[in-house]
């Protein structure tokens, strides 16, 4: 159990975000913190409460110390990274709409905790939606940022460095009751000429509904006959509120020829909604095809050449042949003036 939930911890690192301050990146794979589960899901009635728990880890072998907090996340790009907000309602020049802020509504237990070298801490918070909070999506995170630096990568190289990190679970709430759910394909990018595959296709899919969701489906070529030649699934990747969420899928081998249809099918939402895109394009190696031009080119050239040449031969050896001809016909004639005439034989008496 202990190796399945260091396993699941990592997932969950590589999978957030450290940040030195809000917007900077941090390499994943050096981080000493882990979180477990990385997010969570949840459906909360209005007026109710909703408990729960998230487990950091620390996988140094020194203790940290940091503090705990709840803050509203937002995603303001269309690779869908979260962005934490410590001024709850702005940060730079983009606000958080104040239907999709649950921070508020998350009550923490501790606002310190120390995790030992090695350990975990299991961190129990309640969630409360209130009674007038409408349907829809909520959205927060569960912050631990330890207390001044940690040293990231190996304390003998060079690459060592201290910087000032946070770790994160994402808290998906959705309060129940009738919500919007609508999607559009805002990007359907296929290119109209290649010269070699595979084939790049990018789909932007922008979510103007209420709450988050994960399009189910795939990209599929098609060749000239209707026949599928490919088909490459969507990512598996949320698509927030108000936000849109790229796609990228690649199709086909290297050599193809002719013309090919790229289409989208995708469902999304409770009730399976679908999202629908097509485009064309041509695949022609034309540098092959132009060498294959030219060297036939070359062929019918060398095949009239020689049938000229052959024709002209036999033309010529046709009128030696009638030349001689002639000359044989001549000398036949000359010889037979100059030959003398054989005389009669006497007849004889019976």
């Amino acid at each position: 159990m202990k190796k399945t939930a260091k396993r699941i911890g990592l997932i969950g690192l590589i999978s957030l975000i450290g940040f030195v301050s809000a917007g900077t990146v941090i390499a994943q794979s050096v981080l000493p913190l882990s979180v477990i589960p990385p997010k969570q899901e949840m459906l909360i009635n209005p007026g109710e409460s909703y408990s729960t728990t998230v487990k950091f880890q620390n996988l140094s072998a020194t203790p940290i110390t940091g503090g705990i907090s709840a803050l509203d996340f937002v995603v303001t790009d269309n690779i869908g990274t979260p962005v934490f907000l410590d001024n709850p309602t702005v940060i730079g020049t983009v606000s958080l709409p104040a239907k999709y802020s649950a921070a508020k509504w998350v009550k923490l237990y501790a606002d310190k905790m120390t995790i030992s070298a090695n350990g975990n801490v299991s961190v129990p918070m309640t969630i409360t939606v209130p009674k007038n909070a409408a349907p829809g999506g909520r959205y927060a995170a569960i912050i631990f940022e330890p207390g001044g630096s940690l040293t990231l990568g190996n304390p003998a190289s060079a690459g060592e460095s201290s910087v000032a990190i946070r770790i994160a679970s994402l808290l998906y709430i959705r309060v129940a009751g009738p919500i919007s759910e609508k999607a559009t394909v805002t990007k359907f990018q296929v290119p109209s000429f290649l010269e070699y595959g595979p084939i790049n296709v990018v789909t932007e899919l922008s979510n103007l509904g209420d709450y988050h969701f994960m399009p189910q489906g795939a990209v599929t070529l098609k060749n000239a006959l209707g026949m599928t030649v490919a088909t490459s699934p969507l990512e598996a990747k949320n698509v927030f509120p108000g936000t849109a969420r790229l796609f990228n899928n690649q199709l086909g081998g290297k050599l193809m020829f002719g013309k090919f249809t790229v289409n989208l099918s995708a469902t999304y939402g409770s009730a399976g909604q679908t999202l629908l895109a097509t485009a064309s394009l041509w695949i022609l190696p034309w540098k092959i095809m132009l060498a294959i031009a030219l060297a036939l080119i070359i062929m019918i050239v060398l095949i009239v050449f020689g049938y000229k040449r052959f024709v002209k031969r036999e033309a010529k050896l046709v009128e030696e042949i009638k030349e001689e001809k002639t000359e044989i016909e001549a000398l036949k004639e000359k010889f037979e003036d100059k030959m003398p005439e054989t005389p009669e034989k006497p007849k004889t008496a019976k």
